[in-house]
């Protein structure tokens, strides 16, 4: 039985690349991969290439990983997710988070408040919609009180919906609703800490003890050059820490990284961060413990011991992005790590 696990595929490209990475996406679902998710940003959508994934393949769950709740109405994204489960024959997964301030009120032009409420209040309303009942919703957001109902009978009458968090209050909240907790970067020696918070304010809102999965967004990187490969690694979690707002140093802080982080924002106000924030200056506030802990690197069986660790740690569906190279190096590295 194959091992559970997912791949990104990052944002939607143009024609001629989504024929790529279709085909990988195909390569993955014949060696057993479980799900593959998108992305977007300010770029091209997401379910654009979703609808492509879903023609192109059979068993592979398609998902958003993730869709921000301010930029589609709780209606718009489960009229599309009730459609493409259909196209799909039943496959689809819904991710929601809430991105940020800047991209939400810079780009989509709504203001970013409430976010913990409001995402609460989309899985709440999708979940009524795809179940086919007559939407009747009284929130602190939304007031839907006409009683709209779908006009197609769904493929399933309930979408797994996962969300994006790493907050504590915002953990609490997803447990009474959601079907799915996605963090990133998060330590591991701290999942089984997080599915713990997770576990039990889902018994505290009347929910089985597993109602809800970890679903967790890991930073992989396969190049047997170890020092290049700590590089590579180290450059995404450096970036989120020093440029992506307060979540994510905030995060690692109450995880017992707190040293390491304000030394990384210590050095990055003396040092202009690089592209993706890989100066040796940063990296070397981090230390290898906190990378250690948040990313994987090295050569293919390192990698694999590495995913297998984080699931004996507590991660129920590890999610990496997309090997690259050829259709042959893909088929090897995800049959290697899913089997």
């Amino acid at each position: 039985m194959a091992r559970r696990l997912a791949v990104s595929v990052g944002f939607a490209g143009n024609p001629e690349q989504n024929k790529a990475i279709i085909e990988r996406v195909k390569v993955a679902e014949e060696v057993g991969v479980e799900s593959v998710f998108t992305a977007e940003t300010w770029g091209r959508d997401q379910f654009s290439l979703l609808t492509q994934l879903a023609l192109a393949t059979n068993k592979i769950n398609i998902g958003t990983g993730i869709a921000p709740v301010y930029g589609r109405s709780p209606a718009v994204l489960a009229m599309t997710a009730a459609t493409l489960d259909e196209l799909s024959g039943g496959r689809v997964v819904l991710g929601l988070g809430t991105s940020g301030a800047r991209v939400i009120e810079h780009w989509h032009g709504i203001k970013f408040s409430k976010p913990i409420q409001r995402t609460k209040e989309y899985v709440e309303i999708i979940n009524m919609i795809v179940s086919g009942e007559k939407v009747f919703y009284d929130g602190e957001i939304f007031k839907l009180q006409r009683g709209f109902k779908l006009l197609f009978d769904p493929v399933r009458k309930h979408i797994p919906i996962y969300v994006a968090s790493i907050s504590p209050k915002s953990m609490q909240s997803l447990a009474g609703v959601a079907d799915g907790w996605m963090p990133i970067y998060w330590p591991k020696s701290k999942f089984m800490e997080g599915k713990a918070t997770v576990s039990k304010a889902a018994q505290e809102a009347g929910r089985p003890a597993d109602a809800v999965e970890c679903v967790a967004s890991l930073t992989v990187v396969l190049n047997p050059n170890v020092e290049e490969a700590k590089v590579q690694a180290a450059g995404p979690i450096s970036w989120y820490v020093t440029n992506m707002g307060d979540f994510y140093h905030e995060m690692l802080t109450r995880n017992g990284f707190g040293d390491e982080v304000a030394a990384m924002r210590k050095a990055a106000e003396e040092h202009k961060p690089r592209p993706f924030g890989t100066n040796p200056e940063i990296m070397a506030a981090m230390g290898d413990k906190m990378l250690d802990e948040t990313a994987i690197y090295g050569d293919l069986e390192t990698v694999a011991a590495g995913l297998e660790e984080r699931r004996q740690l507590g991660v129920d569906l590890p999610s990496i992005s997309m090997p690259q190279g050829d259709l042959k190096h893909i088929e090897k590295v995800l049959g290697t790590l899913v089997s």
